[in-house]
């Protein structure tokens, strides 16, 4: 059977069934695990909620949400549904007769002495019109209804872009906002740490004018105060430019950030995840690449529609006359009714062409979402991994401090007791100091990787009650060892 006959009898089929020319739209097959490749042993139901909440913060709901006001992307984000929206409104305009309405008037001169010495003779003349038209295409293939398919699903991709846009602007807010009380915690430790260190090197020049201890030693403790205070600027920096960032999210003038609670207050809930087949009905993206292949689906059907008789009905009523109060005469009536039919028979390739574009796109947009279902797979897989083991290494962060902390103190006890030297001292000082920065950047690290996993997810977690967050994360170890 040949292409056309196939598509005859497809159009047949489409007229007396009542369905649109073209293929209808199946999701494509894609990957369905069962779970992630690593469980967690905690499932979390995603909901579409303020999932910020959850980090017991009021400063940073308040900026996640005055970023989802203020934010010039998801205002741009908004503003292209809208768009979106009335081209919506073209496509279905054409399930409707066009009505118009027409009025003129004219002076001329002209007659039978047209063309003659005696041209113009007969006078001017007056015409008015009063006219309304309708005309109408009848869908019978389904082109316009392949057309406002089309346009649907690239409304809804514009609504799921927007909230790709909310989804990562709120992620964005909470990690910016982790990351500036890391710093603001790193700055502290560095500032308690050096004026600690000033003390200590006042007391070493003392002991040095006095003949106390070695020049070796007083240059060791100049290192150690020198060093820390070198630590300082780039924090500074870092802070400044945290609060920039913030601010451009925020979608107002750089400038300072209000806080809240210190980053170890800050209590993510537990790392988790729901199942995998969730991820198409909630992630944005994976969302928008479906309606583009609905949309390109669509859009084949309606130039398949264009090897097939268009057929147009048209009226026309209203009156003609020479004076305006004749207009309402019935002499003056005028009407017609018609309908029209167009087939194309040789366009040179046109209308093929245009079909096996349209092929190829709705090829493409198919592939496009099956590989958008793999990289959302492999996403929340990725983030999962970073969020389990950043609690891991929090946990290992703060023992080693614990630790250190120890030895910090031992090491000055016996330094003053002539058993060790300076050397031993300036040695666990500087792995203390190393390790909690350290502890706060992992901190920071658990905060951040939180919310790149609901970002992963496509959705938010549900409230979760302080109490078991709090139990979360005191026995994160054991629950991260299942």
């Amino acid at each position: 059977m040949s292409a056309r006959h196939k598509l005859a009898g497809a159009c047949l089929a489409a007229l007396l069934g009542g369905c649109a020319i073209g293929p209808n739209y199946q999701r494509p097959e894609t990957p369905d695990p069962a779970q992630y490749r690593l469980d967690t042993g905690v499932l979390t139901v995603a909901a579409d909620s303020a999932w910020w909440d959850s980090f017991g913060d009021p400063v940073l709901n308040a900026l996640v949400e005055a970023a989802l006001r203020s934010n010039y992307d998801v205002r741009i984000a908004a503003a292209r549904i809208d768009e979106f929206r009335g081209q919506l409104m073209v496509a279905r305009s054409g399930f409707f007769p066009l009505l118009g309405l027409s009025a003129s008037a004219a002076r001329q001169r002209a007659g039978t002495f047209n063309g003659t010495p005696f041209a113009g003779l007969d006078g001017p003349r007056n015409s008015y019109q009063l006219l309304a038209n309708a005309s109408w295409e009848l869908d019978l293939w389904g082109r316009i209804r392949r057309q406002a398919e089309s346009a649907e699903a690239e409304l809804w991709n514009a609504e799921y872009g927007r909230r790709g846009v909310v989804l990562a602007l709120a992620a964005s807010v909470v990690q910016g906002y982790a990351t500036l009380r890391g710093l603001d915690a790193q700055l502290e430790i560095a500032q308690q740490t050096l004026a600690s260190r000033a003390s200590g090197l006042d007391i070493f020049r003392q002991r040095y004018e006095g003949g106390v201890i070695s020049q070796v030693e007083l240059a060791q403790a100049e290192n150690d105060y020198y060093s820390t205070e070198a630590s300082i600027p780039p924090l500074r920096t870092a802070i400044a430019q945290t609060e920039n960032a913030l601010s451009l999210l925020l979608g107002r003038e750089p400038g300072p950030v209000e806080r809240g609670k210190p980053v170890h207050d800050l209590l993510p809930p537990p790392a988790g995840a729901d199942l995998p087949a969730a991820l198409l009905s909630r992630r944005p993206d994976v969302l928008q690449a479906e309606q583009a292949a609905i949309a390109a689906n669509a859009q084949l059907g309606a130039v398949q529609a264009l090897y097939l008789p268009a057929v147009n009905l048209s009226g026309l009523f209203g009156a003609i006359a020479s004076t305006p109060g004749a207009l309402w005469h019935s002499a003056s009536q005028v009407w017609g009714i018609g309908a029209g039919l167009t087939q194309p028979i040789f366009q040179g390739g046109a209308i093929r062409g245009q079909v096996q574009s349209a092929a190829a796109q709705r090829q493409q947009a198919m592939l496009a979402y099956q590989g958008t279902v793999l990289a959302a797979l492999a996403d929340v897989n990725s983030a999962l991994a970073n969020s389990i083991e950043t609690r891991k290494r929090l946990v290992s962060l703060r023992q080693q401090e614990k630790s250190l902390l120890v030895y910090a103190d031992q090491s000055s006890a016996r330094y003053e007791g002539g058993y060790s030297s300076y050397l031993e001292v300036t040695t666990a000082q500087e792995k203390l100091f190393a390790t909690q920065l350290a502890a706060v950047q992992g901190q920071v690290d658990v905060l951040t990787g939180a919310a790149a996993l609901y970002k992963s997810l496509g959705g938010g977690w549900p409230a979760v009650p302080q109490e078991v967050r709090e139990a979360g994360m005191q026995g994160e170890a054991k629950v991260l060892t299942r």
